[in-house]
C-alpha cells in the first residue's frame, strides 16, 4: 500500500515516466494520449513539493526524460557529434518544457482558494512561456516544444479551433485540463466547491468541438489541382543521413540526378500533374553549379510544360551556402527564388554549419490553380512566420522536406489549418502527405514503402479565410500580459502588507 509520505514519488515517477512518451524516440514507443497523462502527475509533483525542492528536482525530472527518450534521435556519423547534440538539444528542450511549472510553483500558491481564476494559473503561464520560446530559437512547433499538444489522438473537429487562435489555443486548452484536474484533485471532488469552474471548462470543451464540426461540415464540391510530391528513392537503399552531407560536403552526381528529375517529372506530368512538387536537398551542389543547375531546372519545366517546385542547396567557397526553393512556370520562368529561413541545427552542428538563413519573407504566387506558397521543411514550425502566408491569401503551400530524424507523422499538418491553405509536403526519409484546408489528409506516402517516390494529390484550388491571421498571436501575447499583471499583484500585495505589518512592529518594540 502506497503511504502518503511516498506519494510524491509516484507523483515523480508516472509524470516523468509517462512524459517519455509523448516524444518522438528511438528507445520508446510515441503514444498519443500521454500528453493528457503526464504533465497532470508533474504539475501534482511540483505542487506538493517545498518549493525549492520542488523547482529542482521537477528540472531534473524533465532534463532526465527528455535526455533518456531522445537519445541517439539525431545519429551523426560520428558518436561523439550525436552524444553532444543530443545532449545539448534534449536539455534546452527540458529546459523550456520546465520553465512553465517552475512559474506555475511560484505564483499559484497566491492564488490557490481564488476558484476559477486559479485553475487558470497554469493555462497562463504555459502558453505565456512557450510563445516567448517559439519567437526564436532552435525548436520549433513541429519539433520538440509544441508538437505534442498537435498530434491526432482527438478528432480532427477538436482541431479546427487553430484557426481562430493559432497554436497557442491548444495549449492554453491543454494545460487548462491539467489544471483542472489538479483542482479537483485539491478539493476532493467537493461538488459544491468544483462547480463552476468544473461548468465553465466543459462548456469551453464542447464550444470548441461544436466549431469544428460546423467548420469540416461543408461537403461541396471543390475545384482541384493534381499535384505530384516526389521523393528521390535510393537505388541501392541507402538513405543518405543529412549529417553527412554537411560534414563531408556531399554533393550529387549531377548529370545522374538531373536525369532522375526529369524522368519523374515526365511521368507525373504523363499521369495528368500540374504541379510537380520534389523533396528539400532534390540536388545539393557547389556554388559555380547553380547558373548550370537553374538552366536545367527551367529547361525541364518549359519542356514538361508544369509548374515545377524544385528544391537545392549549394556550399559556398569561402563562406556559408543556401537552402533553396525554386518554383518555375511551364514557360521556364522562376516565379519564386527562396531561401530556407530557419535550419536546423545549433551552432557548428546541421545545418547552421554550413548554410546562412534566407530573409523573414514568404514568398508566393498567382496561378491557374490558385495562389502557390512555398517553404522548406523546418520553416513552417513557426506560426508567426506562417502567418505571412495566411495575410497573402495563399491557397497551396508546398513545404518539401529531408526528414531527420525519420517521421512517420503528419509534421506542420495543423499549419494549414490556422491559416487556411492546403498543405503539400513530399518528405526524403518520413512521410509525405496532402491537405485540404482544415487539415484533412488527401494522401499520404511513406518513404520507406514506395517503389517510384511519387505521390499523386488533387488539392483544392482555393483555401479558407479564417481567423488567426487577422489578430494573430493575440492569445499569446494576452497571455503573457496576464502572467506580468499576476506577478505584478503579488509583489504590490506583499509591499502593502509590509507597510501595515511596519507600524505594528515599530508598536512592539516601544
Amino acid at each position: 500500500m502506497i503511504t502518503k509520505k511516498h506519494l510524491p514519488i509516484v507523483y515523480f515517477l508516472l509524470g516523468f515516466g509517462i512524459f517519455m512518451f509523448t516524444r518522438l524516440s528511438n528507445l520508446v514507443p510515441f503514444i498519443n494520449i500521454a500528453i493528457l497523462i503526464a504533465p497532470i502527475f508533474i504539475l501534482r509533483f511540483i505542487r506538493t513539493q517545498p518549493r525549492k525542492k520542488g523547482v529542482w528536482l521537477t528540472l531534473l525530472g524533465f532534463i532526465l526524460s527528455m535526455n533518456i527518450a531522445l537519445w541517439g534521435l539525431f545519429n551523426f556519423d560520428e558518436q561523439w557529434m550525436t552524444i553532444v547534440f543530443g545532449g545539448i538539444r534534449s536539455t534546452l528542450l527540458a529546459i523550456i518544457w520546465f520553465l512553465p511549472f517552475m512559474m506555475d510553483r511560484l505564483i499559484y500558491p497566491r492564488y490557490k482558494n481564488k476558484g476559477i481564476i486559479s485553475t487558470l494559473i497554469f493555462p497562463i503561464v504555459t502558453t505565456a512561456m512557450f510563445y516567448i520560446t517559439s519567437l526564436e530559437g532552435p525548436f520549433d512547433d513541429g519539433g520538440g516544444t509544441l508538437s505534442s499538444f498537435s498530434y491526432d489522438y482527438h478528432s480532427l473537429a477538436f482541431n479546427q479551433v487553430r484557426s481562430l487562435f493559432g497554436v497557442w489555443i491548444l495549449v492554453f486548452i491543454h494545460s487548462w485540463l491539467y489544471a483542472m484536474v489538479n483542482f479537483l484533485w485539491e478539493n476532493e471532488f467537493n461538488w459544491k466547491a468544483i462547480r463552476i469552474p468544473s461548468l465553465v471548462f466543459a462548456m469551453v470543451f464542447v464550444a470548441v468541438f461544436i466549431y469544428g464540426g460546423v467548420k469540416i461540415s461543408d461537403n461541396a464540391e471543390k475545384e482541384t489541382v493534381k499535384i505530384a510530391a516526389i521523393v528521390l528513392v535510393p537505388e541501392d537503399g541507402e538513405i543518405i543521413p543529412m549529417s553527412r552531407i554537411f560534414d563531408t560536403r556531399t554533393t550529387s552526381p549531377f548529370e545522374e540526378t538531373i536525369s532522375k528529375i526529369e524522368m519523374l517529372t515526365n511521368k507525373a506530368v504523363g499521369q495528368g500533374a500540374k504541379i510537380v512538387s520534389f523533396q528539400e536537398f532534390a540536388m545539393v551542389i557547389e556554388y559555380k553549379e547553380e547558373d548550370r543547375l537553374k538552366t536545367e531546372y527551367q529547361r525541364i519545366a518549359m519542356e514538361s510544360n508544369a509548374f515545377l517546385s524544385i528544391t537545392y542547396a549549394y556550399f559556398g567557397d569561402n563562406e556559408k551556402g543556401e537552402n533553396k526553393h525554386l518554383f518555375i512556370n511551364g514557360k521556364g520562368e522562376i516565379l519564386l527564388d527562396y531561401t530556407k529561413r530557419y535550419l536546423l541545427g545549433i551552432g557548428d552542428f546541421g545545418e547552421t554549419a554550413v548554410f546562412r538563413k534566407g530573409a523573414e519573407i514568404i514568398q508566393s504566387a498567382e496561378t491557374p490553380y490558385g495562389t502557390i506558397g512555398i517553404t522548406i521543411c523546418k520553416d513552417m514550425g513557426y506560426p508567426s512566420f506562417i502567418r505571412q502566408a495566411g495575410k497573402q491569401g495563399v491557397d497551396i503551400m508546398l513545404n518539401p522536406s529531408y526528414d531527420w530524424p525519420r517521421s512517420s507523422t503528419p509534421w506542420y499538418l495543423t499549419g494549414a489549418i490556422e491559416n487556411g491553405f492546403s498543405f503539400v509536403r513530399p518528405s526524403y526519409n518520413g512521410y509525405s502527405y496532402a491537405s485540404d484546408y482544415n487539415g484533412k489528409l488527401i494522401a499520404h506516402m511513406n518513404f520507406n514503402e514506395t517503389k517510384d517516390g511519387i505521390m499523386y494529390a488533387d488539392v483544392p484550388t482555393k483555401g479558407v479565410k479564417v481567423l488567426y491571421p487577422r489578430i494573430g498571436d493575440l492569445l499569446g501575447w494576452t497571455s503573457l500580459i496576464a502572467m506580468f499583471l499576476l506577478i505584478g499583484l503579488i509583489i504590490f500585495t506583499e509591499r502593502n502588507l509590509a507597510k501595515t505589518l511596519e507600524p505594528t512592529a515599530q508598536n512592539k518594540n516601544k
